[in-house]
């Protein structure tokens, strides 16, 4: 695959990855049992897609990171939630672990920034 062909799909996964997570949103507020654990799928897989593409950026990486973490966490929250499945408070792991990937990358730059000054 040519570099011109990543940085698209990584772009128009950027893109669709979006609405993905908003209707999977949607139909968790909806209360659409069947069609929102199936686009949770997607938007788990587009996410993790997009981390896995940007994963030699350092500018990019850590931050796709947390949301995949993020949107996996919320997808489990979801699905457990839809059928009352005793593991919704596992979700608090990926939350947690996308937040402390984030602090680690807010970190990275702060190290930096103090390096450019």
């Amino acid at each position: 695959m040519k570099a011109a062909d990543v940085v698209k799909s990584r772009y128009f996964l950027e893109t669709i990855h979006i609405p993905l997570w908003l209707i999977k949103d949607i139909c968790w507020l909806m209360d659409y049992k069947t069609a929102g654990v199936i686009i949770a799928f997607p938007t788990v897989l587009v996410a993790v897609a997009v981390a896995w593409i940007t994963r030699h950026e350092k500018d990019h990486f850590l931050p796709n990171l947390s949301i995949a973490l993020w949107i996996l966490a919320n997808a489990n929250w979801m699905i457990a939630e839809f059928y009352n499945l005793p593991y919704k408070s596992y979700s608090i792991y990926p939350f947690l672990l996308g937040v402390l990937v984030f602090i680690i990358f807010l970190f990275i730059k702060l190290i930096d920034y103090r390096k450019l000054r």
